[in-house]
């Protein structure tokens, strides 16, 4: 019987199996029109140079070699960003098996820093005639950046890259170094006349007319025949466009903040569910953003000291002193946590400081009113109840009821008042002296006795 069942399942799951490929759709094709000879793959990459944008023009290069397109054009408009991902990205157009033309465009487009080297990593250079290369000097936003001797080894390595990068195509490395160490920048015309790039073209019809015969120089050296080609477009998807929002070091740092201040209102209000769903969500957010970028071990200690400080602060009658402390060690860790070597992809101080602020004052409004509410009397629980004067309704002997703050209570004479065996009969008044429970342990009031407050009104009749 087990043998039988162990057959009917293996032939439904290959009968599910073949259903699922019979109705699974074709392989993409490159589309074909009229007189096309194939596709020129258009990548978007109109963004910072970021984790995000690394990983969709990875994907699309990717796809462009399922499609066996002839060619793949990176439409490039970018400030800069971080230099890891600039150099997968040099990387994964080295390794796409078609040649990879870069054209910053559209116009008023620029290559700026980390755009600059992608440029000179193309096997084909080409600018649009409104548009800028240059300004590739990189910048040490962490801690150490001030050092001259690290500033100098990091330009220098830079320069070698860019002088490297354009060698091997066939560019001018002199010009090159110079977008490094001088942080040159110069205009598309300016490029061309000297050698820095391939091509200007307005349009990227008339780029595939002018790479018809053109000669790649390079590891991909070759002729190229782009008569014919279509241009296929295609921009960066919503996914890559929300995981962009999540790698920016600002929204990942306010998304940590965020995440945190839920969290705490939800652990010092229970019950509030909100705060604390909305907390979670925002932190993980943040985490999984900062997890991408490059960090500080300063950045990270801060945040978790910080922390620690508004914690303790909750616990502690430091009358802000430790909350101040914290949110101080905060905005610290913001300024410090990412590493990013990039004024294009760096996190805004003067956000991180407003937050820091806008943060140190709510904390100082909540330690105010905790302060004050700690220096009001009770006014729930058994122990307002101590002190308060109420009427006998039973007489105590030494067990009865008494009426107390309008409401009728079980009570019993205390040991002391009892002494004598007397009952207090009903209509006198009696002080509560403490609570066991639900029974209210009280005293007679002598006639000389001054009542704190006025007792409850009896109702008329028992």
């Amino acid at each position: 019987m087990r043998g039988r069942r162990l057959r009917i399942s293996i032939c439904a799951a290959l009968g599910l199996a073949g259903v699922a490929l019979g109705i699974s759709p074709a392989p993409a094709k490159p589309p074909q029109s009229g007189g096309s000879r194939g596709v020129a793959y258009s990548i978007q990459l109109q963004a910072t140079i970021d984790p995000a944008t690394q990983k969709w023009v990875s994907s699309a290069l990717d796809d462009a070699a399922a499609q066996h397109a002839k060619l793949a054009i990176i439409r490039l408009d970018t400030p800069g960003g971080l230099s890891d991902s600039m150099r997968s990205i040099i990387e994964d157009m080295g390794a796409a098996p078609m040649p990879v033309v870069v054209y910053v465009y559209p116009s008023n487009a620029r290559a700026g820093s980390a755009g600059a080297y992608i440029t000179e990593a193309a096997d084909v250079a080409a600018m649009y005639p409104v548009s800028n290369i240059g300004s590739a000097t990189p910048i040490a936003i962490g801690p150490g950046g001030g050092s001259q001797d690290l500033s100098r080894k990091i330009k220098n390595d830079a320069a070698a890259s860019m002088r490297a990068l354009a060698a091997a195509h066939g560019r001018n490395p002199e010009l090159a170094q110079l977008l490094v160490t001088k942080a040159k920048n110069l205009t598309a015309p300016e490029a061309k006349r000297a050698g820095l790039i391939d091509l200007i073209a307005p349009s990227q019809e008339s780029l595939l007319r002018k790479l018809d015969g053109f000669h790649v120089k390079g590891p991909k050296a070759q002729v190229l025949h782009t008569a014919g080609l279509e241009v296929a477009n295609h921009d960066m998807p919503l996914q890559y466009q929300l995981l962009e929002i999540l790698v920016n070091p600002t929204v990942s740092y306010l998304l940590i903040l965020l995440g945190l201040v839920g969290i705490g209102i939800e652990f010092f209000s229970p019950g509030l569910i909100a705060p604390g769903t909305i907390g979670v969500i925002s932190l993980l957010l943040g985490l999984y953003g900062t997890a991408q970028l490059p960090v500080t071990v300063a950045g990270v200690l801060l945040l978790v000291f910080g922390i620690g400080l508004i914690v303790a602060e909750a616990h502690l009658p430091t009358h802000g002193i430790l909350g101040a402390s914290g949110v101080a060690a905060l905005v610290a860790s913001g300024l410090l946590l990412y590493d990013t070597n990039s004024s294009a992809f760096g996190i805004s101080a003067p956000v991180v400081i407003a937050v820091g602020l806008a943060l140190g004052g709510l904390l100082a409004v909540a330690v105010e009113r905790a302060v004050r509410a700690r220096r009001l009397p009770k006014h729930t629980g058994w122990e307002e109840m101590i002190g308060a004067v109420g009427e006998v309704r039973q007489p105590l002997d030494p067990i009865g009821q008494v009426f107390v703050q309008g409401a009728l209570w079980r009570a019993r004479l205390s040991s002391d008042a009892n002494g004598d065996g007397r009952a207090i009969e009903r209509g006198s008044r009696v002080r509560v002296e403490s609570v066991d429970g639900l029974t209210l342990q009280v005293h007679p009031l002598d006639s000389g006795d001054q009542v704190a407050e006025p007792a409850e009104p009896s109702p008329a009749g028992p």
